[in-house]
């Protein structure tokens, strides 16, 4: 997809989840790969128990990361025609899927279970070339967040004496150091189809800003809303990019474009952006969590009317402005997908009680983690789902 995960939006998931009762995840709980061609699917895993689905692509091809039956994580690519396929390692114990583009590419990591900090090595795995390394700026850390349709990729990696440097790979001229705003740290977050990267980097003052990076100007400072520092989280199609600045994270959500004269505040927490400069994202109030869908000519839209104890995050969208996220009430985590005609459908589970989505394709399909039913002793698996209109 050309819009990368909002990998930010981890937190917020993060903090809703505490609220709920975890299900502990069965050593032995491994199902097969479902038929049916509508409504949740389950992708099954590699062996082990619990497998997620982070990113979906038009062909309804999804990459993800799942358990093996030896206790470690791989990366997957899972085809309709193939099912699930473990992507395997570089020459560490794991690896993690970011992102997939259309033509079937996944970039991801992969590490060592120990140390946990350990050396990571960001990869590129293509059908008829397997696995490879991205290689590194001079260090032991290099991690990959998003890929192209035309299989360039950014990341960060450490350099050789210490300090964190955004980069670029791309199949022809390998890794590039995008360098900094003029202090020691810069992390990629996105790239669309021209090449244009996405990020966050300190400033000569300490300060963390948000840049963006061409191939034909390097990289510019996209300044702040009122606060001292800001962060972008994805860029899309039109070079528009969204993020944050505080000094209020929930509130000071900002919508970025080439045309504007500086950052455009959006009152909200934006988590994706899609090729029409569509925005969704999250309005918070002390006892609910509004889905909000942001247009240049309507401004900002709820997709459900506000409800007390609700807590409700769009976390993808594509460009039919079909969104993709979960909703929690009375303590249930659910997966659902909203358009303009049907409103918000509750994806459902895979037998179990609770479901959340991570990503939504141009037909609509999602994908993401759904539990099973528990076993006799009320253990609870999690598997990769897709789900289909």
């Amino acid at each position: 997809m050309n819009v990368p995960r909002i990998w930010v939006f981890a937190a917020v998931v993060g903090t809703a989840l505490a609220t709920l009762t975890p299900a502990t995840a069965s050593a032995t709980s491994v199902s097969t790969v479902s038929a049916q061609a509508t409504g949740m699917r389950d992708l099954g895993t590699l062996g082990g128990p619990n497998s997620t689905g982070v990113d979906i692509n038009v062909r309804g091809q999804v990459a993800g990361t799942s358990d093996t039956s030896d206790g470690s994580s791989h990366a997957f690519r899972w085809t309709p025609s193939g099912g699930m396929q473990d992507l395997g390692t570089l020459d560490g114990d794991a690896s993690s899927a970011a992102a997939i583009n259309e033509w079937g590419h996944v970039t991801g990591w992969t590490y060592f279970l120990e140390p946990l900090n350990g050396p990571r090595r960001a990869f590129r795995w293509t059908p008829s070339g397997g696995m490879e390394d991205l290689g590194n700026l001079g260090g032991e850390w290099t991690s990959a967040t998003a890929i192209n349709n035309r299989g360039q990729i950014v990341g960060s990696s450490d350099l050789f004496d210490g300090p964190r440097h955004a980069f670029l790979w791309t199949p022809t001229g390998g890794i590039r150091d995008l360098g900094t705003l003029g202090g020691g740290l810069s992390v990629a977050t996105g790239i669309n189809d021209l090449g244009q990267v996405t990020g966050s980097s300190s400033t000569a003052d300490g300060t963390m800003h948000a840049f963006r990076w061409t191939p034909s100007g390097g990289m510019q400072d996209l300044g702040t809303l009122s606060g001292p520092s800001s962060e972008a989280t994805a860029i899309n199609a039109l070079g528009q990019i969204i993020g944050t600045s505080p000094p209020n994270r929930q509130e000071g959500g900002f919508l970025w474009t080439p045309s504007s004269a500086g950052m455009r505040p959006l009152g909200f927490l934006p988590t994706a952006i899609n090729a029409r400069g569509q925005v969704v994202g999250i309005e918070y109030s002390e006892d609910r969590w509004v889905p909000i869908r942001w247009t240049a000519s309507g401004g900002k839209q709820s997709l459900i009317p506000p409800e007390s104890g609700v807590y409700s995050a769009p976390v993808d969208t594509n460009e039919l402005n079909q969104i993709a996220g979960w909703t929690i009430r009375s303590d249930t985590l659910h997966a659902f997908r909203w358009t303009a005609s049907t409103g918000m459908t509750d994806l459902g589970t895979l037998g179990g009680v609770e479901s959340a989505a991570s990503a939504i394709n141009l037909r609509g399909q999602v994908t993401g983690y759904a539990y099973l039913p528990r076993d006799e002793a009320g253990n609870s698996s999690r598997h990769a789902f897709l789900w289909s209109p």
